[in-house]
């Protein structure tokens, strides 16, 4: 996951929003203005308007015959083969790391990514036959399904090829060999199993099965695989920009890419896909200061003025915000409507907190409260890197630290390093240094030193994707259908509603496309985490199966029941 121009690096680690625990609802003080309980005096209609469930939809090939689903999902000779086919391209170590050439040099980094491309062409040759085929910027992949109607936007399905890497002395802790691919009749497991070859798989086992059925779509299919997704995000942006200059701006249907997935509770299966991600920067701040012999230091040595500077960020947390776009809320509400997670006076600041400004602190009082859920509503903060100094009798000349920020939604990437400037100039004036920002000086260097800010990217906060409309509800409504016929036949309706994204995902490169984004990952509700970027990452059949018949369905129910251009 990376920012939103061809040279960001960003931690892809997903930080999904967790459960909501009961315990909290202790930090609500019942001493509640009689003010308050006016304003969020909830009636049935009020409740009526929140979070509806929508329903479930169905292809109409699915209606009349069903038996396509039923062999992508439970048959098991398809289930060993396509566990087979997950587990080859996992043992293929198609690592990016944050410094990589260009692909065009023909360094020898990318043969991997090259054999991946070997490996998909021979695994899916109906998708490689049939479809037109294009390597973007040499490693990049773009499939191109030409739907019979030219006059449909095209819809959008994006992965990445790319895995991060695995850290040398981990290796020993692994259940099996990280790029072994092991399969066990449950899980496939090795670095990249889940993050994110089994979306890549997804699509191309979808692909394949309806090349395979002869099927022609009425809106044509575009398929993007990125190639470093998890350092620089040029992958994408190659691809976003070819599509671009080929279709034009808001020239698509909608994207699917890698995001959230489902989970229960209180009995009900919730979809939170990711309409909303934060947004991105690294700040490096130096300092450069006359040297000398440690025998005579200052009161405060370069390294010690740095010190000062970290004590001076961190005693200085963003606050907090909770703005209208911010899908925190809505997905709070649907939790509080449809479950008993929350009781009593905050269930009702919850379901009112979006037409009470009273009811809407008590809400970020209660989130701003747990380590839990406080970075859905700020932004935040953290010292990653620090270096100095060379050696133990010279007085260090220079430093640096860098401070890594996910830029809260309703904020700004110039609130964001305006904070931080702030941050500087008050140590600055203590010590009589000067300050440079980018390119501006701010105050005139000095000859006690200065000290110079500078950044990697400027990602806002993401454009939030609408949760209503046709579009919407034909994607939420296709995974209902898996849902509900598949995954929790038996139980109460699933509730599909936004989330937010707190890393960055190559979808940032795709904003100037469409408005209609989404970032989900169909899985087994019942499963635990996969540990993605860890030892032992995995991916669960069952989930990965529940991916290909989604990506199947969802294609179908576009092309049956869209009615927008």
């Amino acid at each position: 996951m990376k920012g939103a121009y061809a040279n960001t690096k960003h931690s892809s680690l997903r930080r999904w929003f967790p459960l909501i625990s009961t315990g909290l609802l202790l930090l609500l003080s019942p001493c509640i203005p009689y003010k308050l309980y006016k304003e969020i005096d909830i009636t049935g209609q009020d409740l009526d308007g929140l979070c509806p469930l929508g329903e479930a939809i169905r292809p109409l090939s699915f209606i009349n015959d069903n038996s396509t689903l039923e062999y992508i999902l439970k048959d098991e000779d398809y289930k060993q083969s396509a566990a087979q086919r997950l587990g080859g391209v996992v043992k293929i170590p198609s690592i990016s790391y944050d410094e990589m050439p260009e692909p065009r040099g023909g360094d020898a980094v990318w043969e991997p990514m090259k054999r991946v491309h070997e490996y998909l062409e021979a695994q899916f040759p109906l998708v490689h036959t049939s479809l037109t085929v294009e390597k973007v910027n040499e490693v990049g992949l773009l499939y191109t399904w030409t739907g019979s109607n030219p006059l449909l936007k095209p819809m959008l399905l994006t992965a990445h090829m790319d895995v991060v890497p695995v850290e040398p002395e981990t290796r020993k802790f692994w259940k099996y060999e990280p790029f072994s691919g092991h399969y066990d009749g449950e899980r496939v497991w090795g670095r990249g199993a889940s993050d994110d070859k089994s979306m890549l798989m997804d699509i191309l086992e979808a692909l394949e099965k309806l090349l395979k059925e002869q099927y022609q779509p009425l809106r044509s299919i575009v398929v993007g695989f990125g190639y470093d997704e998890e350092s620089a995000g040029n992958g994408a942006y190659h691809i976003a920009q070819l599509l671009q200059g080929r279709y034009g701006e808001n020239s698509f249907y909608s994207l699917v890419d890698e995001g959230s997935s489902l989970t229960k509770i209180d009995g009900r299966v919730f979809a939170f896909p990711s309409v909303a991600e934060k947004g991105a920067t690294a700040l490096t701040i130096s300092l450069t200061t006359p040297g000398g012999h440690s025998s005579v230091p200052p009161p405060h040595t370069n390294i010690g003025i740095m010190a000062k500077l970290i004590d001076e960020i961190e005693s200085s947390p963003f606050g907090y915000e909770l703005a209208e776009e911010n899908p925190t809320l809505t997905r709070l509400q649907c939790v509080a409507k449809y479950t008993n997670t929350f009781t009593g006076m905050l269930k009702k600041c919850i379901l009112g907190a979006h037409k009470s400004s009273l009811a809407k602190r008590k809400v970020v009082q209660y989130l701003s409260s747990s380590r839990e859920t406080e970075f859905n509503i700020k932004t935040t903060q953290a010292i990653d890197i620090i270096k100095g100094g060379v050696k133990e009798n010279a007085l260090p000349e220079y430093s640096s630290l860098v401070v890594d920020h996910r830029i809260n939604v309703g904020s700004s990437w110039n609130e964001t390093t305006t904070k931080i400037l702030d941050n500087v100039l008050r140590v600055a004036e203590a010590f009589n240094l000067g300050v440079v920002l980018g390119d501006d000086e701010i105050v005139s260097r000095t000859a006690d030193g200065v000290f110079q800010i500078t950044w990697d990217r400027q990602l806002e906060p993401a454009p939030v994707s609408p949760t209503s409309g046709e579009t919407w509800d034909i994607f939420s409504g296709s995974i209902k259908h898996i849902v509900e016929d598949y995954i929790d036949p038996e139980g109460p309706p699933a509730v599909v509603t936004g989330n937010l994204m707190m890393g960055n995902t190559d979808t940032c490169q795709y904003w100037n496309l469409t408005e209609n984004i989404y970032r989900f990952s169909m899985s087994d509700p019942g499963a635990q985490k996969s540990r993605i970027h860890s030892v032992n990452e995995y991916q669960l059949m069952s989930s990965h199966l529940y991916g290909i018949g989604f990506i199947y369905e969802y294609i179908k129910n576009v092309n049956d029941y869209a009615t927008v251009p």
